[in-house]
């Protein structure tokens, strides 16, 4: 009995994974035919968020090298998408870049 259950759980979650991802290509399917950039930093976000989300956890050197290379293509991605839109967007994204790695340096957090 309990081998059912757990391959009905399985099935349950595999069915579930396949549906969130379906959905997210939808998603951005559909923000890529209103404008490219929307897609685009639609999936670098996405990709950003999804190093932040390993970045909680507690983990080993590689997934914190994987997580901080998400991050960082993410966001220069992002940036990327926003120069391409209009300049003054892409300096604001540097610019925050610069302060958020500026306050890293300054806390107590950066150290670990």
């Amino acid at each position: 009995m309990t081998t059912q259950q757990t391959t009905r759980a399985l099935a349950r979650e595999a069915a579930g994974l396949f549906l969130t991802a379906f959905g997210a290509l939808g998603a951005l399917v559909a923000l890529s035919a209103l404008h490219w950039a929307a897609g685009a930093i639609t999936a670098m976000s996405g990709l950003t968020a999804a190093g932040l989300m390993l970045r909680r956890t507690p983990s080993t050197k590689g997934v914190r090298h994987l997580s901080a290379g998400a991050v960082g293509v993410g966001y220069a991605g992002i940036t990327a998408c926003t120069f391409a839109l209009h300049p003054a967007l892409g300096v604001l994204g540097v610019s925050l870049a610069a302060a958020a790695a500026g306050l890293l340096l300054a806390s107590d957090e950066g150290a670990a």
